[in-house]
């Protein structure tokens, strides 16, 4: 798998960056926030903190040799174009950026970047999504035209069994990246405590196969 570097740990980035390391990717995670870091430091190759609106800061973090470098940084457009511009001048072969709009995407891509997302727009579509799977499930991110992430209850089925009495991997190729218990998410979750009522578990998977087991 791709080497990658995730500039900005908001909700895209984290869970971007926690999703492609459970898959087995090598994850370099920044941010100008040591909580941030600190967070997500157990879940990814390297966690680094740095001031992301400093040009020699950034050449200095050691990830000219990645792959990809996705940039999604939220608050601070500024940081982005930065970010971007540093990382095709010192060689990195794709660069991904988060823009707002139409006009922060162009930007981003005269200073460099290859692809631009729109999670705002890309919102709406999993919303539809969603809705037409008959809001069995939360799609939460995308990874290919038929793999997903999912937010989802779980089965009555299951409940009073834990992960490794369901082998879930075995029987689906299910992931279970998270559960969520009393608004509370826990990663990495202990395959030997039992389901219980209420919980939801963050997946995974292939789309049509997750839509059929979460109904």
């Amino acid at each position: 798998m791709k080497e990658i570097a995730v500039f900005g740990l908001g909700t895209l980035g984290k869970s971007l960056a926690i999703s492609y390391s459970n898959m087995g990717g090598k994850v370099i995670a920044i941010d100008k926030s040591q909580e941030k870091v600190d967070e997500i430091s157990d879940y990814v190759t390297f966690a680094i903190r740095a001031d992301l609106t400093e040009e020699n800061v950034i050449k200095g973090l050691g990830v000219a040799n990645v792959d990809v470098a996705i940039v999604t940084i939220g608050e601070n457009f500024e940081a982005s174009i930065i970010v971007t511009a540093v990382c095709k001048e010192i060689g990195i072969p794709y660069i991904i950026a988060k823009a707002r709009d139409k006009l922060q995407g162009n930007i981003l891509t005269k200073v460099g970047a290859d692809e631009i997302v729109y999670p705002e727009s890309e919102t709406g579509i999993r919303m539809a999504k969603n809705l037409a799977h008959g809001e069995k499930f939360m799609d939460i991110a995308e990874i290919s035209d038929t793999f997903s992430i999912i937010e989802a209850k779980v089965p009555e089925s299951w409940v009073g069994k834990n992960l490794m009495e369901l082998s879930l991997r075995k029987k689906y190729k299910f992931n279970i990246i998270a559960i969520k218990k009393e608004g509370k998410y826990k990663i990495n979750p202990d395959v030997n405590i039992p389901f219980k009522h209420g919980m939801h578990l963050v997946v995974l998977g292939e789309t049509e196969k997750m839509a059929k087991v979460f109904k």
